[in-house]
């Protein structure tokens, strides 16, 4: 029953026509353009690794917009990478740059749907690895801890740049400042939850834990993050001051790691908004549910159940290392983040779509509104979005890109709708307007069904693009441009099995069930 629920709704699944108003619902250009920009500058502790101190770090993201493009109103993705905050190939990960495989993916995809997404860096640097029986697990917390509050500023800075760019450089991107979306992949998913629902500074410590941010020392107990410090969420200084700087007390809680004077945040286009619409979790943790309050904004999210690492529930978040993992602190993953977020009507605005236009959400093996939930996966990764080119890397890297791009397919078709509805763009009228024919209308015949190497479509009307989807509900062929009344399809390495075909027309599309044998 499960299964003909499933491919009723993969029948009556909205493609639209190939059209200016299918932007932001699938590839409506060609290519896409990059260029690459600094958005910033802030202190990176990544030198004390090798007994230097705090340095200026440039902070750079890839700018993808859609080639030929003449809209000026674009949503803007800012896309964060994943990289376990240190850079790659040290980090032990199988990626941690903007030029990943999947980043690039995601972002040329997007940016072909009309989107401008900007790939971006964040500062890095902490002690992962830190195994003294006594103080290792304190040391890892406070220095992830750091971390991540550094990432949010970081994400904050890039927001800001944007509106600038809008406010004194003639809009140079062609943004709407007022629909900003936050997407983070693996460590760039802590960070996208983590500025979106950490809005106040004492947030940090309004938690049901009051102990976990703070460590004992010899002066008593210690936050472990501090504006004076660590600036605010802005990466702004205490008023008056230039810059933050580390004072005696800070030098001797981190064991003389600080030294008095060393400069650790800096300001970044004062006087503009970090406020953004919109997130999305790929295998993130958000650091507490405390965070989380009504009114703030929708959250869609990607999760392996089984991570290894990142709990889906809340628990301790692993980090890997040669041999197994070390523990670091209580995070709460996308399972009870999803909950906390359906419970605060957080994605009210995601059961405004259409069951017809919103198809993959049965395939989900969690049924919430935001959250797409993956059950087995290959090898048992946490990651199958991701891909690696070529080693240097682990030796569990997938290396097989034809699988995480089908990944990516699911990820990107699951989104497309939930944003036109949570940023009011104008495919939200057009799922609600678009007609699903039925094969009459257009004349259509599929034959033969079952076949097993060629099928053959011929309409009484002009076809103009065919998608075949498999059970998952994943595209495993796309034909665009046929322009014609008759097409015939080669199964090529299609496996054995039933498939759903879309055929698009001018005025709608039909879905028809197929079987390869």
């Amino acid at each position: 029953m499960r299964l003909l629920k499933l491919f009723t709704l993969l029948l009556t699944f909205l493609i639209y026509q190939e059209s200016v108003a299918q932007r932001y619902l699938s590839p409506v250009f060609s290519q896409a353009s990059a260029t690459t920009v600094v958005y910033g500058t802030n202190f990176t502790v990544l030198p004390l690794v090798s007994g230097g101190r705090p340095a200026k770090q440039p902070l750079v993201a890839r700018v993808y917009t859609p080639a030929g493009d003449v809209e000026t109103g674009r949503p803007l993705i800012i896309y964060l990478k994943t990289g376990n905050f240190f850079p790659f190939p040290a980090n032990g990960s199988c990626g941690g740059t903007i030029s990943d495989s999947s980043n690039v993916e995601f972002a040329t995809r997007l940016a072909k749907m009309g989107y401008v997404v900007a790939v971006a860096d964040y500062r890095g640097g902490w002690n992962p690895t830190a195994n003294d029986p006594v103080t290792g697990e304190l040391t890892r917390r406070f220095t992830l801890i750091n971390a991540a509050y550094r990432g949010v500023q970081d994400v904050r800075t890039c927001v800001r740049f944007f509106r600038k760019t809008v406010a004194e450089q003639g809009n140079a991107f062609g943004i709407d400042p007022t629909k900003i979306i936050v997407w983070g992949q693996g460590t760039g998913g802590y960070l996208s939850m983590a500025t979106a629902y950490l809005n106040d500074f004492e947030e940090i410590y309004s938690t049901t834990d009051p102990n976990k941010f703070v460590i004992p020392t010899p002066f008593g107990p210690f936050r472990m993050v501090q504006e004076k410090y660590n600036g605010d969420l802005n990466g702004n200084p205490p008023t008056g001051q230039d810059f933050c700087f580390v004072d005696a007390t800070l030098s001797a809680v981190s064991g003389g790691a600080f030294l008095a004077g060393d400069t650790l945040c800096k300001p970044n286009h004062l006087g503009y908004s970090s406020e953004f619409h919109l997130a999305v979790n790929m295998g993130g943790a958000l650091g507490d549910l405390t965070w989380m309050d009504a009114g703030e904004m929708p959250l869609i999210s990607y999760h392996v159940l089984s991570d290894a690492f990142a709990p889906c529930g809340t628990n301790i978040l692993q980090v890997p290392i040669p041999g197994g993992s070390l523990p670091v602190m209580e995070v709460s993953g996308s399972c009870d983040v999803q909950t906390k977020a359906d419970q605060l009507g957080l994605n009210n605005v995601f059961n405004q779509i259409p069951d017809w236009a919103d198809p993959l959400q049965p395939f989900s093996e969690v049924n919430q509104v935001g959250f797409y939930a993956f059950g087995s996966t290959p090898n048992g990764t946490s990651s199958p979005w991701e891909w690696t080119i070529s080693p240097p890397a682990p030796a569990n890297c997938n290396l097989n890109a034809s699988v995480a791009r089908s990944y990516i397919d699911t990820i990107i078709r699951y989104y497309a709708p939930r944003a036109c509805f949570a940023l009011n763009l104008p495919c939200k009228d057009l799922i609600l307007d678009t007609k699903n024919l039925p094969a009459y209308e257009v004349g259509l015949e599929v034959a033969p069904v079952p076949t097993t190497n060629q099928l053959n479509f011929n309409a009484k009307e002009t076809i103009r693009a065919i998608s075949v989807y498999d059970i998952s509900g994943r595209i495993v062929r796309t034909i665009n441009s046929i322009d014609s009344n008759t097409y015939t399809l080669d199964r090529q390495t299609l496996a054995n099995g039933l498939y759903i075909a879309e055929i698009r027309f001018d005025k709608g599309a039909v879905r028809r069930k197929v079987i390869f044998e």
